[in-house]
């Protein structure tokens, strides 16, 4: 097991574990893969457009229509061509000139379509150009936008409904798509009541911790198949480990009792079922004592601490990048803002900083917010992301450019 490692030994640490447990995949409609994330590459079935078409409503020259247009003399328009007549159809119109509709197949001695804006249509079927076109005027080319055969989304991304609109264009039907990953959570500590049960007692808090997971997760795209609170007792958090590894997750996760104190029992109950501790106590604030194990079956297991924003850090963090390397979604990238204030920091330390992009005179910038420590939850309502500094770093000053990371990892804060 190792102990009091770095932020960036953890994160090398998890996605080592994480990627050999891939989560598993499943073949849905397109209209279904909303929200999942693609297992296989989506490979276009068909060129957009499937074939040359109009830009435009005018009309279709070819080669010597266009040399007409130029010396001004008229042209004798051979037909007529319509957004879903047949590419055959359209061969089929002998002439220099055709009417043509937006979304027309153009005819195969089609070289330029002139705009109506730009013409002016006679009575005896004969049209005069008033502005000569170039070659390949308002024709959409085969293929120019999606080629048939190429892979027009790779492996690891969201799907959104713009997707869809593309995806259907191009004949793909079905994805190849990541199920939810299978979450189980618990809370531990006999002080915690259950929000919904009504005022807390003398000397009891309300779990917060069990809530904001389950709302973490659910936005990560998991279900939460297994939720319990669990009491200061090694026997009652044994008997939780047990049915998580019967539930078949991909993923479990704790928060408290993972510190030093005499009811810390997360530790040895997972040395209890046979678990593999991977490291325990990582060089950051907050959240110190995060500790990522290996359950006897392979399912990962996170025991977070228990103060509110210590959960909110590790699991933003450390439980979606395992996720993430589970999906093989590619790695998330922060933003370089330049800070507005001040921040003291000491070496040999990450820190996890609430903080707040704002619109400044020279673009976006960022602040850390009062209210830091990890019992603090009022600048949770007022953040936008985080401000993460290494533990290669000492303090900041304004004016330095630093990491930020928005609060949801899947969007930039509301001033972009």
């Amino acid at each position: 097991m190792l102990q009091f490692i770095s932020m960036e030994e953890a994160f090398g640490e998890i996605e080592e574990r994480a990627g050999k447990r891939l989560i598993s995949k499943a073949q849905v409609p397109l209209e279904e893969a909303v929200g999942r994330i693609l297992a296989e590459p989506a490979v276009a079935q068909l060129s957009i457009p499937p074939f040359n078409n109009s830009a435009r409503d005018g009309v279709v020259l070819s080669a010597t229509g266009i040399s007409a247009a130029r010396s001004a003399a008229p042209i004798a328009i051979a037909g007529e061509l319509r957004a879903g007549d047949s590419v055959e159809i359209a061969n089929g119109v002998r002439g220099d000139a055709a009417r043509i509709m937006t979304g027309a197949p153009v005819p195969e001695w089609g070289e330029a379509i002139v705009m109506i804006e730009n013409l002016d249509l006679n009575d005896n079927g004969t049209v005069l150009v008033k502005q000569a076109p170039e070659s390949g005027a308002w024709i959409r080319p085969q293929g120019s936008d999606i080629a048939e055969g190429s892979v027009i989304l790779k492996p690891g991304r969201r799907i959104i409904p713009e997707h869809v609109q593309a995806l259907a264009s191009s004949g793909v039907v079905e994805l190849v798509v990541h199920t939810k990953p299978r979450v189980g959570l618990c809370s531990t500590g006999e002080e915690l009541v259950d929000v919904k049960s009504g005022p807390p007692g003398s000397g009891q808090i309300y779990d917060s911790n069990r809530p904001f997971m389950t709302a973490m997760m659910r936005s990560f795209g998991c279900d939460v198949v297994v939720s319990e609170h669990v009491g200061d007792t090694l026997n009652e958090m044994v008997g939780f480990l047990n049915r998580a590894m019967e539930a078949s997750l991909d993923l479990v996760i704790s928060s408290g009792a993972v510190s030093m104190g005499s009811y810390d029992f997360v530790k040895p109950a997972l040395e209890a079922v046979g678990a593999e501790i991977v490291f325990h106590k990582v060089t950051q604030k907050p959240g110190k004592p995060l500790l990522f194990a290996i359950l006897p079956n392979g399912t990962l297991y996170f025991g977070l601490p228990g103060n509110p924003v210590s959960t909110v850090v590790n699991c933003r963090f450390y439980v979606h990048y395992a996720l993430s390397v589970m999906q093989q979604k590619p790695l998330e990238t922060p933003l370089k803002l330049r800070l507005e204030n001040d921040v003291d920091k000491p070496e040999g330390l990450a820190v996890f900083l609430k903080a707040q992009c704002i619109r400044g005179k020279g673009g976006a910038i960022v602040r850390a917010l009062e209210g830091q420590e990890s019992f603090q939850t009022m600048p949770l309502l007022e953040m936008n992301g985080w401000i993460v500094l290494s533990e290669h770093l000492g303090s900041m000053q304004a004016g330095d450019m630093v990491n930020f990371y928005p609060s949801n990892p899947r969007g930039l804060p509301d001033i972009f």
